[in-house]
């Protein structure tokens, strides 16, 4: 599935300078997605099959998620640099795909190397290198085997013409049509896509040494991006049962755990701000027989407050400030407290608490903020009034 990908992003962008060539390239983008389509639609997984396997159900709903989120990229792309996202996008999707292949036949998850992070035409990535955007924080990234060579010797990368979105360049919000095709209709851009999980797994840009996947107990260790700046670490474990997870390093205090996920929790994952200590690593300690995922989450990648929010345990949110009201509703469990997170990563003010199944109402605060939920069981934080801003 990986060679099938690399094979038809080959064949996409060979001479891609011709203009009258475009069309026909732009077709094969399209027929890659509609190819991706029937496979989802022709494949025999059976959720309903699997509802005690949070992770396989995950990884499938991950793979419709990357379909529909090609479709919408695509949606007013007139050249083969606008359809960059789309190639990420299927790529990511035929990975969880495999991932689900994998999980049904017993066997492990196949290992990812992502499209080169300057521009999916480059091909794989074969290494990671730190990098900075002008006036940014250094960061590592995947890149193909040109571009490694090109930093490495303190030259840019390959130009590609290649930008970041702009905001009002969401997916779905594009009204521009291709030649030939009706414009698309612009999407709502008062919440994002509510099927997808932020959390499901790590984005496509997570380095290497910011995430480890494996089976059974052992000890393991993430490195920091940054000694200096706070993280936020993510868990999945594949049982619940028998099975937990010690913060062995920073160690935790009373506003945050030492266990990250408990012996008697029925959660597979915890979302866990963790403060700086100055040390390179965080590390951990798995317990279980089954198997788990982890990593570092980029910031840039924590999901943002906009319409109904609802999950299972622990949480993370991006506000983006002004006052809202919030009915915030826990559907079981023991304690529920929502937080804003301090500049380290600690729990600071008090937004809402309760226990056990409830509901209650909050405000957001004025300036913008992450927001932190901790709690056992399933809830859901939906904004009732219009919002303020600062």
């Amino acid at each position: 599935m990986a060679d099938g990908i690399v094979g038809a992003i080959s064949g996409l962008f060979r001479g891609r300078g011709r203009a009258g060539e475009r069309a026909d390239e732009l077709d094969q983008v399209e027929a890659e997605i509609t190819a991706f389509g029937e496979e989802l639609g022709g494949h025999p997984f059976l959720p309903d099959h699997h509802v005690h396997s949070p992770q396989l159900l995950a990884d499938y709903q991950r793979a419709l998620d990357m379909y529909e989120q090609a479709k919408r990229d695509f949606v007013g792309d007139r050249n083969l640099r606008d359809a960059a996202d789309v190639l990420r996008a299927l790529d990511e999707g035929r990975h969880a795909l495999a991932c689900v292949d994998a999980a049904v036949a017993g066997l492990p998850r196949p290992h990812r190397l992502p499209l080169c992070f300057f521009d999916p035409r480059h091909g794989r990535s074969t290494e990671e290198v730190r990098w900075a955007p002008a006036g940014g924080t250094p960061r590592t990234v995947a890149v193909c085997a040109a571009d490694a060579v090109r930093l490495t010797e303190g030259r840019p990368p390959i130009e590609s013409g290649l930008r970041e979105r702009a905001p009002d360049q969401r997916p779905g919000s594009r009204t521009k049509g291709r030649p030939g095709h009706a414009p698309a209709q612009t999407a709502p851009t008062s919440a994002p896509p509510t099927s997808a999980d932020p959390y499901g797994t790590w984005p496509v840009h997570t380095g290497a040494r910011q995430r480890r996947e494996n089976r059974g107990s052992t000890g393991v260790q993430l490195s920091r991006t940054d000694p200096r700046e706070p993280a936020l670490l993510v868990v999945h474990l594949e049982r619940a049962a028998d099975s937990w997870v010690d913060l062995i390093s920073p160690r935790g205090d009373e506003k945050l755990p030492h266990k990250v996920l408990t012996h008697a929790s029925s959660l597979t994952r915890a979302i866990v701000p963790v403060p700086a200590d100055g040390l390179d690593t965080i590390r951990l300690q798995m317990h279980t027989r089954r198997g788990w995922r982890i990593w570092l989450h980029p910031p840039e990648e924590i999901p943002l407050l906009m319409g109904e929010v609802g999950s299972t345990g622990s949480y993370v949110l991006r506000h983006p400030g002004g006052r809202e009201p919030l009915r915030v509703t826990q559907h079981d469990g023991s304690a529920f407290s929502l937080h804003t997170l301090g500049a380290d990563f600690r729990p600071k003010n008090l937004v809402c608490e309760g226990a056990g199944a409830f509901t209650a109402a909050a405000v957001t605060p004025k300036k913008p903020c992450l927001l932190y939920v901790r709690s056992g069981g399933s809830w859901t934080l939906t904004p009732t009034g219009d919002l303020k801003r600062p």
